[in-house]
């Protein structure tokens, strides 16, 4: 396969196909944005997502941090006389 082979993926492909896999597919295949409105809404909406699952993930170190002091001041509790 030679580098400029359509079956290769560029590096930068990666990234767009990790946000929107079906957006990536589509500008691999040469499909015009035909409804740019739709495609601005699903942008957002991608933003959205990321901005949950960035909280989400900031909630579960909390949690974890929490569940260990609750541990450790269990263990000291149970050490004092």
């Amino acid at each position: 396969m030679e580098p400029h082979d359509p079956r290769w993926i560029q590096a930068h492909e990666v990234g767009e196909y990790v946000f929107c896999a079906r957006a990536w597919w589509h500008r691999r295949q040469g499909h015009p944005v035909a409804h740019p409105e739709q495609a601005e809404a699903g942008r957002r909406h991608h933003h959205r997502l990321g901005r949950r699952r960035r909280w989400g993930e900031r909630l579960i170190v909390l949690a974890a941090l929490l569940l260990l002091v609750g541990s450790l001041l269990l263990i000291v509790a149970r050490l004092s006389p």
